[in-house]
């Protein structure tokens, strides 16, 4: 009887430190590991649209079409503010230097940037000068500084517009070569997709234009808002 005794308590005592034994393992268990997280890449090519509005001031010099009556001016439209809808494509490339980035870019928009004012002629016919800007483009560098996934960046470069001055219901077309600078920010949201907001200030050469009263120099500046979306390769 006695040796029973004793076998059930060694019996016992084995299946104690057998359940201590698989505690111990249990709380040991290894923590996993979290992923390391790499800084966004801004390197690689990149294609895009956006759109926004512009607004921006024409000059010329009609006046000279039309001499003064006596000793009053003739008025005419020699100034006249332009505004309208810009909105287009753009694709550019851009290579990362540590927090650093600089790129290329270009884009092609479609405008319809506007504007109109009225002239005297011949002392008592009213005359409309207007010009409207049907699209643009610009060739640009850019440079930027990035906090991982959100890149501030400033541009410049060539800007090129198509541009028509009309007046009684007739005028002519140019193509106008400018420049153009501006700021703007970055986001992405993913490794791939991308948002934008931009603004830049572009100013274009005089140009001179065939009208039913003469030949009128003209050019402008402008000034444009712009949102986007854009898809890095």
């Amino acid at each position: 009887m006695r040796t029973i005794c004793f076998a059930i308590a060694g019996l016992s005592a084995l299946l104690c430190s057998t359940s201590v034994f698989a505690a111990d393992l249990a709380a040991q268990a290894v923590e996993p590991v979290p992923p390391v997280m790499t800084p966004y890449n801004w390197s690689g090519p990149y294609v895009g649209l956006h759109a926004g509005y512009g607004w921006g001031r024409e000059n010329d010099d009609q006046s000279r079409l039309f001499p003064p009556i006596s000793t009053t001016p003739t008025p005419a439209a020699d100034k006249f503010d332009l505004s309208g809808f810009i909105g287009g494509a753009h694709a550019g490339y851009n290579y990362q230097i540590n927090d650093f980035v600089i790129g290329v870019e270009g884009d092609i928009d479609y405008s319809n940037l506007n504007g109109s004012a009225h002239a005297i002629y011949n002392g008592n016919i009213a005359r409309t000068l207007k010009l409207k800007t049907e699209w643009q483009g610009s060739a640009r560098a850019r440079l930027g500084y990035a906090f991982d996934n959100i890149l501030i960046y400033a541009t410049g470069g060539l800007a090129l517009a198509n541009a028509k001055l009309s007046t009684a219901g007739a005028g002519s077309s140019n193509t106008h070569v400018g420049w153009t600078v501006g700021l703007g920010a970055e986001y992405a949201f993913t490794q791939n997709w991308i948002g934008r907001l931009e603004v830049r200030y572009s100013d274009f050469n005089k140009k001179s234009y065939a009208t039913p009263d003469g030949r009128v120099k003209a050019d402008w500046n402008q000034t444009t808002v712009t949102a986007g979306i854009s898809y890095k390769f």
